[in-house]
């Protein structure tokens, strides 16, 4: 070789590992990103199939993703049972004031269930200036940045949808849109799997007929409610009822109105008790009901158990043809127990019961106390 070739060849040479370095150091990355997948796939597999709890499930996945993917606020949407509207069920980053439910084509998420198709936005400035809508939430703020919404399908049927936004433009890419709707596989599954452990876990906690909490709970309930009142020392009333002469009604107009009479009954039940906060209202078995009233006295607990007979004696429950006409009444007792009492679940059960059978043996349709 010539000496005049030799810096020629040296250049050529240098350009050349140049090129292979940098062919390596792509390698790498395209390693070290299918590495970061597989990673991300396994510990999502394992975190859905070790968890049934559907928003800590979710929870779990999203801290898993996001060492990944650098997203800020995050929605996940599911569509309820009866496929009509879009619940709120998992999000982060967002100021949420309670829960929201969406209809199918509202706002961004309602479109991309509507669609089924996933949608990328690389900037969310040019999205408002066309789409003026909401990314997550109704009344949002708008942001600068990108935006990737996922629908969420099982069996070829879009179920919900995910939406994940970052404050920088181009900040979530094409790749990122593709990434996610692969994962999303994996977490409609997920997903598919905790709703049907809740409607699973529902039925065995719950009467299907009124929807009450059944028996079993009633009893586990109230043994935690008498635990809780061992740490707080506060009082706990328990209240037990029944329909009167029930039997001679079924009798008369049927067992389908009286199953009929017992889900109305349960509806006032839970409409005259603390029902959404803190009373627990159960089928105790046949026409026979129980509140458990945590924190309530013996006469506070008298007052309502007073103003729920003179409701259902006011009320006309349905009997044939959807005809509100007929009447029954109930009656009722009450017991307490505070800290320092024997406490335990029987001894509060047959002291209400006693007082019920009180009630009954006293003429019916009315209230009665055991101290």
């Amino acid at each position: 070789m010539s000496d005049e070739n030799l810096p020629g060849k040296i250049v050529q040479l240098e350009r050349e590992l140049s090129d292979a370095h940098a062919r390596e150091k792509a390698l790498s990355d395209l390693l070290e990103k299918k590495l970061s997948e597989v990673y991300i796939h396994y510990h999502i597999a394992r975190t859905i199939g070790s968890q049934l709890d559907l928003r800590e499930m979710l929870r779990q996945v999203f801290d898993i993703i996001q060492k990944t993917l650098s997203f800020e606020r995050i929605s996940v949407y599911v569509l309820d049972e009866n496929q009509e509207n879009l619940e709120l069920v998992f999000h982060r980053g967002l100021d949420v004031p309670g829960d929201i439910s969406l209809r199918i084509g509202e706002g961004t998420p309602g479109r991309i269930v509507a669609s089924g198709e996933h949608v990328h936005i690389h900037d969310l400035l040019v999205f408002y200036e066309t789409c003026n809508d909401f990314l997550h939430i109704p009344g949002e703020e708008k942001r600068d940045g990108s935006y990737i919404g996922i629908a969420l399908k099982a069996r070829n049927t879009t179920i919900g949808i995910i939406g994940m936004d970052n404050s920088t433009k181009y900040g979530l890419s094409v790749d990122d849109m593709d990434f996610m709707a692969i994962l999303s596989h994996q977490l409609s599954a997920g997903i598919e799997k905790s709703r049907l452990f809740e409607k699973i876990q529902l039925l065995s906690q719950h009467d299907g007929l009124t929807g009450l909490y059944n028996h079993r709970m009633f009893l586990e309930k109230l043994e935690q409610e008498i635990n809780r009142l061992e740490r707080t020392g506060k009082t706990l009333s328990l209240m037990m009822l029944d329909i009167d002469h029930f039997k001679q009604f079924n009798d008369n107009f049927g067992h389908q109105v009286g199953d009929s009479v017992l889900k109305e009954l349960a509806v006032i039940i839970l409409a005259q008790s603390r029902s959404h906060s803190i009373d627990i209202c159960c089928r105790y078995g046949g026409e026979e009901f129980a509140i458990i009233m945590p924190e309530l006295g013996l006469q506070g607990a008298f007052n309502v158990a007073e103003r729920l007979r003179k409701t259902v004696e006011n009320t006309l429950f349905t009997l044939k043809d959807n005809k509100r006409e007929g009447k029954v009444t109930i009656s009722l007792g009450v017991a307490a127990i505070i800290s320092g009492e024997e406490l335990s679940p029987a001894k509060l059960i047959n002291k209400a019961d006693d007082a019920l059978y009180l009630s009954k043996r006293n003429g019916r349709n009315q209230v009665s106390i055991i101290k």
